[in-house]
């Protein structure tokens, strides 16, 4: 059988141009003799609408839509995703008292919805397995294939059964599944199994599976465990997912594509890229192919992710407005916005005050001349001294000083960049990384204001070793070494230390590399708190540990040190969360985000009586 692999970049929100494309992958591959061409999970639609998927109307049209790719598959069987509304059984309503809503797998061949053991489901599959972690919500919006079956009182297994696919005089058995079915590991129902166990030719499987940090890893683990599972009886999977961008309004996602056929024993036989690009894939079950996988990742998902945001969600093509400080992370931004848009649409700015050093001056100008972008610099000081002036005017004579003073500085920046941005028709891009807003090192209208946050999900340490791979990516330096940390076995020199230049001799107060773990720790499982830490401290397995060294580095192991430390970085965690509630979209690439990944209430405390007891024992065990 020949098969095309349609890696497609999915438009959220914009069928008419997924259906564009649609239709020209299926008369490619029907000039290529294919005999199915498989589209990703929520193709016609996207996946990531929120409530849009409660509109009437819009569902109606894709209803619509179904029609018109069935009438397409003369001469070719087509499996897409989209979502089907209609009335199941007895089912007639989703859990909210709505119709019925289900996230579907359709297949048609020669205008004719393709036959399955389940009669009056010819056609249609309906994903069993809900994610409702993370940003999914899937559960929120639709109806799962194992909730249908329970409503009607039938098998558990009632609604996974083969579609029967003819060509050439041959019936080939294919089980079709979505996404999160594959990982079905936690799951009531284990679609991939049941259809191993009918017997099926091989497995289809259609995804939109958000790319994180070594998500490819995870495929070839997930695949491993079911050859392991299955052992002979194993069949080859063909795993086709989405490519591009979506968003759920907080965090915006990218999707690697890396379409793969799997053979029975786990194995990659054929591959799409897994650069975030489009491809249509074609060939014969059964080929092995070379497969390539895409370096330097996560540089590409951070150009691709601005690539496409500004595409889709930015049509109207605006300047990009940037504040240059002349440190790491404003200059890996301009970087990156260069590789993905061009430097013709970028503008940055250089706002100095009286703390601002040469040297980082010098850095932001040499920037914009080697990015070749329109840069603009000059001073903030006479605006810090108007404010300072009227706010003396309001009854509060020289209370412009201190953390009031630097924040108003960052305001004024703010200020700034919103009136440029104006000026020029752009929008702001945010320079937060990670670990500022885990502990709201930001200032709300100042620092912490954008279209589009770049770096929200990456760490300062990831920022150091992405810096020169944009370095490496340009031939050249862009971001200077005199930014980035030089590491020996007992210490960690700076030629330029990252400060915010608020004050004279300001440092930042964070400890790098502790603390950039201490944030990826908590975060990244939602299950661990700060009581979590406070065991591996009291265990001893902090010691085992990568972060032991710095650990040390810092005088952690001191008791006293360590929970002075953790207590001043929770409190500010803690405080902070209304800024991050405020903050702009985060490009997301962890295993956890802050946004609609890791969502937050505006919680007082984390000292639970649980940790007190615990803090109680660490500092006893010093005192003994």
């Amino acid at each position: 059988m020949k098969i095309a692999m349609a890696q497609l970049s999915v438009k959220a929100g914009r069928a008419d141009l997924n259906l564009a494309r649609m239709k020209e992958m299926v008369d490619e591959a029907k000039l290529q003799s294919a005999d199915l061409i498989v589209f990703p999970e929520m193709s016609v639609p996207g996946y990531i609408l929120q409530d849009r998927w409660l509109h009437t109307s819009f569902r109606n049209e894709m209803a619509t839509a179904n029609e018109l790719i069935r009438s397409w598959s003369d001469g070719i069987g087509i499996i897409w995703g989209n979502v089907v509304t209609e009335q199941f059984g007895v089912a007639k309503t989703n859990r909210d008292g709505r119709p019925i809503r289900t996230n579907a797998a359709l297949f048609a061949c020669d205008q004719k919805y393709v036959q399955r053991d389940v009669q009056f489901l010819d056609g249609v599959y309906v994903k069993h397995c809900m994610p409702d972690y993370r940003f999914f919500d899937d559960s929120r919006y639709f109806m799962s294939g194992l909730e249908i079956a329970r409503f009607n009182k039938w098998t558990v297994s009632g609604l996974v059964s083969p579609f029967h696919f003819k060509r050439d005089g041959k019936t080939y058995k294919i089980g079709l599944e979505i996404c999160e079915d594959l990982w079905s590991k936690d799951y009531a129902v284990d679609p991939t199994s049941l259809y191993i166990k009918q017997g099926v030719d091989f497995i289809v499987n259609i995804s939109a599976s958000p790319w994180t940090l070594r998500k490819e890893l995870s495929r070839e683990k997930r695949m491993a465990e079911h050859v392991a599972n299955h052992g002979e009886k194993m069949v080859p999977l063909v795993y086709v997912n989405a490519c591009g961008m979506q968003n759920t309004g907080k965090n915006v996602l990218v999707f690697d594509g890396d379409s793969t056929c799997y053979g029975k024993d786990g194995k990659p036989m054929v591959s799409c890229n897994d650069a975030f690009e489009e491809e249509l894939c074609i060939f014969e079950l059964g080929d092995t192919r070379p497969v390539v996988n895409t370096p330097s990742k996560l540089l590409e998902a951070l150009i691709h992710g601005i690539r496409e945001f500004d595409a889709q969600t930015l049509p109207f093509h605006p300047k990009w407005i940037i504040g240059l400080s002349g440190g790491v992370d404003s200059s890996i931004n301009a970087a990156l916005l260069s590789l993905a848009i061009g430097s013709k649409r970028i503008v940055g700015y250089n706002m100095a005050s009286r703390y601002n050093a040469d040297a980082t001056i010098s850095i932001a100008r040499t920037l914009a001349e080697a990015l070749d972008i329109d840069y603009h610099e000059g001073s903030i000081e006479d605006l810090v001294e108007s404010t300072s002036r009227t706010v003396d005017g309001f009854g509060y004579e020289n209370k412009v000083a201190g953390l009031v003073h630097e924040n108003v500085q960052a305001r004024i920046r703010g200020h700034l960049l919103s009136t440029f941005s104006a000026i020029e028709g752009g929008v702001v891009c945010n320079n937060g990384n990670k670990v500022e807003l885990a502990i709201g090192y930001a200032t709300l209208y100042g620092d912490a204001i954008g279209a589009l946050s770049p770096l929200g999900d990456l760490t300062k340490v990831q920022l150091f070793e992405l810096a020169r791979e944009i370095n490496r990516r340009f031939d050249k330096e862009i971001v200077p070494e005199s930014l980035l940390p030089q590491l020996s076995e007992t210490t960690i020199e700076w030629e330029v230390p990252p400060s915010a230049e608020l004050k004279d001799k300001q440092l930042d107060p964070m400890k790098w590399f502790y603390h950039d773990w201490l944030v990826q720790y908590l975060i990244e499982y939602p299950t661990r708190s700060a009581i979590d830490v406070l065991d591996l401290y009291l265990t001893g397995k902090w010691k085992d540990m990568d972060v032991a060294r710095w650990i040390r580095y810092y005088g952690l192991d001191d008791p006293d040190a360590f929970i002075a430390d953790l207590e001043w970085f929770m409190n500010l965690w803690t405080k902070a969360v209304f800024k991050r509630i405020q903050f702009p979209p985060i490009l997301t690439v962890s295993r956890g985000a802050f946004g609609n990944d890791y969502r937050e209430s505006q919680i007082s405390t984390f000292r639970s009586p649980l940790y007190e007891m615990k803090r109680a024992q660490i500092l006893a065990k010093k005192a003994t």
